[in-house]
């Protein structure tokens, strides 16, 4: 029986190693599909956003005042027709003041400035999801000297203007 036992397990062993065939190795997968998005197509300004950014550029106040003046509601006036006649435009009404003062007034006259700004515009049918305002009280001065001209400069309301999900375009057009 011995001698069996050796007899058969050779053959067995034989079989297992050489009998069986493999399977083919699986396939890669195919590569990854490369998408290339085209570059965004930069659009010319259109005329009624330039003229917005010509009229926005900026509206000034007085010293320690939100009101506006003639000049900006003139301004104002022919901003609000274009925004009525055009509803893609957006515009984002920045309050700013001078260095006078602590930084929290300055913060909240410039808030009230761009207020100012917004409710006179609301009140020419611009629709309120159209606009809206921030203060940046004296942190982003247009002139930063310490003269009477300089302050007046830096009494203003300035204006971003979007549309139709553009980028927006800051004072004026370079």
């Amino acid at each position: 029986m011995t001698r069996t036992v050796p007899c058969l397990i050779l053959p067995a062993l034989l079989l297992a190693l050489v009998g069986c065939p493999k399977a083919p190795p699986p396939e890669p997968p195919p590569p990854p599909e490369v998408v290339v998005e085209a570059p965004p197509v930069k659009r010319e300004v259109p005329a009624p956003v330039q003229e917005l950014v010509k009229n926005f550029s900026r509206v000034f106040f007085e010293f320690d005042s939100a009101e506006l003046n003639a000049d900006g509601r003139d301004a104002l006036d022919a901003n609000a027709a274009i925004l009525a006649e055009y509803l893609d435009i957006w515009v984002e009404v920045q309050g700013h003041a001078d260095e006078r003062g602590t930084t929290e007034y300055n913060l909240a006259l410039g808030q009230k400035r761009a207020d100012a700004v917004v409710r006179y515009l609301l009140g020419r049918n611009v629709s309120t999801a159209r606009v809206k305002s921030v203060s940046y009280g004296e942190e982003r001065p247009a002139d930063g000297r310490t003269v009477e001209t300089a302050y007046s400069s830096n009494r203003r309301a300035e204006f971003v203007v979007s549309w139709s999900g553009e980028a927006p375009v800051r004072g004026t057009l370079n």
